[in-house]
């Protein structure tokens, strides 16, 4: 007698045999099913061949990891800049539309602050509630963050003169705002910045890689491997060429000329644009009033505004090409997973030759909509930079406005050392962004308010960053599946001189240790 199936199990039904099958169908139906399983093995099959050639071939597989803006683009444009000079000379100039967009969203921030500001004027009423103030829960035994209560904003001190050139402000710099949305349109996706999703519907967002497998359990039978690495591999590996050349070779016009079909100067209408309101986009920043604004509303204009505002000079100019630092301090954000083929130019501390070999760099998304991508990744990985922004320790995810930074940051890590999967993986952790953090904690803000536990410390930056990195490597200890070697820097990766020397001792640390090991050979 046939086994009934349960009518509240899908898959069962699903893989249940079909009511009244005859002999002939059911030989069809296991012929189906014994040439999927053909096909499933010969797909393990070819990924194996894949696996066993790449070591062969001396390619060593890495994953930067870590939240969005964590710095994990800025450390691999650094290593681009080492190791492949002469791919990443040949490409620079087309980071200039990528630094122009920067400069020019900055100024707008900042004009939509002033716009706020003054309309609080107007709706400012003494007697308000306090604001609820937001706070972290946090299980652990060892570290917990929370968020100071908030209190009224105090009437707006607006200097007189910026309320009164409020609206020809606007009016004045209305042209950079055209210019920002031909920037964006040229340079795709990226150029969108992370806004808080944790309320929208269609957004599978998840804390961990490994949480994004609960979206797939439900919906899949556990001997199912072909179906389960089809779905896991969907967010394909993207290009990170596309925009570079679209900009480069002009197949796509940033001028606002080209969207309405009326052409461009070779050097772009926007440039144009940019250069004629550098004067005012100096005296916008060098304004008191502006900077006692940001400051009371709490805006984040960018890691890098200050200094694409310092150097406006040089960047607002018809006929500007970005240096090195310019590019590692341009920000486009990071969409799916893409690749980088590197080769080795250096290798100082073995004693074989390394060169025509390269390094296989995957750079993922870090927003919490995108880490469900990263798990197809993980086999075979042969080393992990993991990068975690120590600054923003008073600052809330752009995603999801309820979890604290650096708490995210651990979140990710003890997932990250306590996989099974990544056992046998070389985990080297950049504690990044001291130098934000050391000018954050000289500018007054206190790290207690944030983390009680910190207790009675220096408020300094060499202190909390040790702080910190002892916290990341007791959770290494604690959670990895085998004892491994920690790996922990105090970082600034916009420091090209300083992550240079990081990264070739990292480098050759790498290769001197796979090599005794046998595992690149």
């Amino acid at each position: 007698m046939p086994v009934p199936v349960p009518t509240d199990d899908p898959i069962s039904l699903l893989l249940s045999p079909p009511p009244n099958e005859t002999s002939e169908e059911a030989a069809l139906r296991l012929a189906k099913e014994a040439e999927a399983r053909r096909v499933s093995d010969e797909i393990d099959r070819k990924l194996q061949v894949e696996r066993d050639a790449l070591k062969n071939q001396n390619v060593l597989k890495m994953l930067l990891l870590g939240q969005s803006e964590s710095g994990k683009s800025t450390t691999l444009k650094n290593i681009q800049r080492i190791q492949a000079p002469d791919s990443w000379e040949a490409e620079r100039r087309a980071w200039r539309t990528v630094i122009h967009l920067n400069l020019v969203r900055a100024v707008n921030t900042i004009l939509d602050a002033l716009q706020s500001e003054v309309a609080q004027v107007s709706s400012f009423h003494p007697n308000s509630p306090p604001l609820d103030p937001l706070s972290d829960s946090d299980d652990d035994h060892d570290l917990s963050f929370r968020q100071p209560p908030s209190s009224p904003p105090p009437p707006s001190r607006v200097p007189s003169h910026l309320l009164e050139r409020h609206s020809a402000l606007r009016l004045q710099f209305a042209p950079l705002r055209r210019v920002e949305e031909d920037l964006k349109m040229a340079l795709g996706a990226g150029a969108d910045e992370i806004t808080d999703v944790a309320s929208s519907h269609g957004h599978a967002m998840v804390a961990t890689p490994f949480d994004a497998t609960s979206i797939y359990s439900t919906s899949m039978s556990s001997n199912d491997s072909h179906t389960r690495r089809s779905r896991g591999r969907e967010p394909s590996v993207r290009s990170h060429d596309a925009w570079k050349s679209t900009v480069v070779n002009g197949r796509t016009s940033t001028s606002p000329g080209a969207r309405r079909g009326t052409g461009s100067s070779p050097k772009g209408e926007n440039t144009e644009v940019i250069a004629m309101f550098r004067s005012d986009i100096k005296a916008l920043w060098k304004d008191d009033g502006v900077r006692e604004v940001l400051a009371r509303q709490k805006v984040i204009l960018g890691d890098s505004a200050e200094y694409f505002f310092k150097h406006v000079d040089r960047i607002a100019s018809r006929h500007y090409e970005p240096t090195d630092d310019d590019v590692v301090r341009a920000r486009l954000r990071t969409v799916g997973v893409q690749e980088y083929r590197i080769p080795f130019i250096r290798a100082a501390a073995v004693d074989r030759e390394f060169i025509g070999k390269e390094w296989r760099i995957y750079d993922v998304g870090g927003s919490r909509t995108m880490r469900a991508a990263w798990l197809p990744y993980f086999e075979d990985v042969q080393a992990i930079l993991f990068l975690a922004p120590i600054s923003c320790f008073d600052e809330r995810l752009a995603e999801d406005r309820s979890v604290n930074r650096v708490k995210d940051s651990f979140i990710l890590w003890k997932s990250i050392v306590g996989s099974g999967l990544l056992a046998k993986s070389i985990i080297i952790l950049f504690l990044n962004k001291c130098d934000l953090l050391d000018k954050k904690l000289k500018g007054g803000v206190s790290v207690k308010k944030y983390i009680p536990r910190y207790g009675d410390r220096e408020n300094s930056m060499p202190v909390f960053g040790r702080y910190l990195r002892e916290k990341f490597r007791d959770y290494m200890n604690e959670y990895s599946p085998e004892r491994r070697p920690f790996y922990g820097y105090l970082t600034s990766v916009v420091d090209t001189k300083a992550t240079a020397a990081t990264l070739t001792s990292i480098q050759d640390g790498i290769l001197q240790g796979y090599l005794e090991k046998g595992m690149l050979l």
